[in-house]
């Protein structure tokens, strides 16, 4: 065991030895979707419902919703690729790993309309603008000029929830600040174009926890670049 691990020890230390470093920036735009959550697993439309049937006794209410998530993030970040003869190297040096740190700003709008009976009775709109900071890692696995990749993210966010809902009996406003740790899960694909410029196409989870115990997952599809420097 004893040799293993001494073995496996310089394995990694040459790795790092021989690894190659570049460095890169990139900016990327994405638009999507979100799932709110109020409490646990209960989706702000099934809280809708809840509360109507409770406040009027009745049940059937349902509610519909759209909504729309645009997003632009530039990062900056580094490319470490090892290099030696124990595998983790070929022809196309196949195994990447990279590191960012990313920021960025997310904008998401929903309208919603519970019903009853075909008849609307509450409009709901929903904004939440969000400033955020991630340090992610990837894995890419390059073949040729194409490079999927996996990667993982953790960061902190600063988010405001502005609410309106209108009926019959008026409207009401309601403005709540949600910050707190968020975390990312990517997939995607590099392409690469030249050696300086990559274009990279993925999709995005993005966890974003609320003060009230509730969540925001933002799903987006991502498309930008990365430039060498």
């Amino acid at each position: 065991m004893k040799k293993f691990i001494v073995i496996a020890g310089l394995v990694f230390i040459t790795n790092v030895a021989n690894a190659k470093l570049e460095s890169y920036a990139s900016v990327k735009m994405g638009i999507g979707d979100t799932t709110i959550y109020v409490d646990g697993d209960k989706t702000i439309g099934d809280w809708f419902i809840e509360i109507s049937e409770s406040n009027t006794g009745m049940s059937g209410f349902e509610y519909g919703d759209s909504g729309f998530l645009w997003e632009l993030s530039p990062a900056i970040g580094i490319d470490w690729t090892p290099d030696n003869k124990y595998g983790m190297r070929n022809q196309y040096h196949w195994f990447h790993l990279r590191g960012e740190i990313e920021a960025g700003y997310n904008h998401y709008r929903e309208n919603g309309k519970l019903t009853y009976n075909y008849a609307i009775t509450d409009i709901a709109t929903i904004n939440f603008n969000q400033v955020f900071v991630l340090a992610n890692g990837y894995a890419d696995f390059r073949i040729e000029q194409f490079a999927p990749y996996i990667g993982f993210g953790i960061g902190y966010s600063f988010g405001t929830s502005d609410i309106t809902i209108a009926n019959a009996y008026g409207e009401f406003n309601d403005s709540v600040n949600d910050n707190g740790v968020i975390y990312a899960l990517n997939l995607g694909l590099g392409v690469k174009y030249s050696d300086i410029t990559t274009f990279d196409f993925g999709v995005r989870r993005v966890y974003v926890p609320t003060d009230d115990s509730g969540k925001y997952i933002f799903d987006t599809v991502r498309v930008g670049a990365r430039f060498r420097i």
